[in-house]
């Protein structure tokens, strides 16, 4: 039985506010319905992060729709759980349950699978590090019983999953695969925007594995990186479960690409040169070195671009600075590592690290301040007082579990 494996397809999101940068995640997501349909697979998991933002516009939902509708057509099932990103904190009803109440996908439960064939698919939607221990590891040893008892041991399992293992990043994972419940034959994660894939002894060597986003985006640096997702075969035992993974081939050119200020010309006809055969006008990122650049020569140079770069930066590296921080050294850099590290040492308690790192994200993503009349950011009563509302809704997730109060 093959099954298609995607994951964080973020639709509605446009990289640099540009609206030909959200058709590019539609075009990628179509690319990837319609090489599963070629593929003649038998059922598509989306684990998480499907949309970008919990209130999606229009546009994004009737891309999803039509994808959807399209499969159905096909009568190839599609099964999902929920992503941060698909997750409101104000406790409204998920978008995406609509199109399960459609018919046209179907939402997984950690509690009643859906069955497919010999095939069971069980799933959780995305818990923040907080209510791990409450929204995951506990329901997870009652699964795993559950499994266990389970008599039928020909029917194949899959659990799938939008949390970050700590394995694979300490600082960005939620959870550890020692976590993860035994008896599944594959563990289709989402969340990790790079293709990710191991087999763990205590796991009885089962597969676990990230696909990765389908386009470079949400968080993610400019580079050449390829995307894509995963084929899964289950037809075989569970150490045999193999995947394929499919390069997704119609992305919009992302390229970082270093020059010296010295021969400018001749780097910028390559680069004329190089956009010339892409059948997208390309993103760029330019890292320009030289001594003594002047920013406005510069910027008139680079001008010969426009009209082959959908979008251009560029950073300059003066060769007699002796500044610390380098641009070039960014993949050294570990954003989540480095705050994590911050607030803890501020606020010496890890339950108000938790805290603080969740608010983060929920400012991040948006779905809290975005489109909210009654949030006046001008004013820092307002937000404070939003925040305090945040904290009120959620703090039996911040609470010390001796003595019920935070630290």
């Amino acid at each position: 039985m093959l099954i298609s494996h995607i994951s964080d397809i973020h639709l509605g999101y446009a990289q640099f506010n540009l609206q030909e940068r959200e058709e590019d995640l539609y075009a990628v997501f179509e690319e990837s319905v319609d090489k599963s349909i070629h593929e003649h697979v038998e059922a598509i998991i989306l684990a998480g992060d499907i949309f970008h933002n919990p209130k999606p516009n229009g546009a994004s939902i009737i891309k999803l729709a039509r994808e959807l509708k399209k499969l159905k057509e096909k009568s190839i099932p599609v099964y999902f759980v929920l992503g941060e990103h698909d997750i409101s904190r104000t406790n409204d009803v998920p978008l995406l349950f609509l199109f399960h109440n459609l018919g046209l996908a179907k939402r997984l439960r950690p509690d009643s699978p859906a069955q497919i064939k010999d095939l069971l698919i069980y799933g959780f939607n995305k818990e923040r590090r907080s209510n791990v221990e409450n929204g995951l590891i506990k329901p997870f040893k009652k699964l795993e019983k559950m499994v266990k008892n389970d008599e039928d041991k020909r029917v194949k399992k899959i659990l799938v999953l939008h949390q970050g293992l700590a394995d694979f990043n300490k600082f960005a994972g939620e959870i550890f695969s020692s976590d993860l419940p035994l008896g599944f034959d594959y563990y289709a994660m989402g969340h990790y925007h790079d293709h990710i894939q191991k087999r763990f002894p205590h796991l009885e060597n089962h597969l676990v594995a990230y696909p990765g986003s389908l386009d470079l985006g949400h968080n993610e640096p400019i580079s050449d990186a390829e995307k894509g997702f995963l084929m899964v075969d289950v037809s075989n035992s569970p150490e045999n479960v193999t995947t394929q993974w499919i390069k997704i081939e119609k992305r919009r050119p992302q390229i970082s690409y270093s020059l010296d200020y010295d021969d400018l010309d001749k780097h910028l006809k390559y680069l004329v040169d190089l956009s010339v055969k892409c059948q997208k006008k390309p993103i760029l990122e330019l890292k320009v070195k030289g001594a003594k650049i002047d920013p406005n020569v510069l910027s008139g140079e680079l001008s010969k671009l426009n009209d082959h770069f959908l979008y251009y930066s560029w950073n300059t590296f003066d060769e007699e600075s002796v500044s610390g921080f380098s641009y070039d050294h960014a993949n050294d850099f570990n954003i989540d590592k480095e705050l994590s590290k911050l607030v803890l040492n501020t606020l010496k308690s890890e339950n108000l690290t938790n805290l603080t790192l969740d608010l983060v994200q929920m400012i991040n993503n948006g779905d809290e301040l975005a489109g909210n009349t009654s949030i006046d950011k001008g004013k820092n009563k307002k937000i404070v007082d939003h925040l305090w509302t945040y904290y009120e809704n959620n703090k039996k997730n911040y609470q010390d579990k001796d003595n019920g109060s935070l630290n």
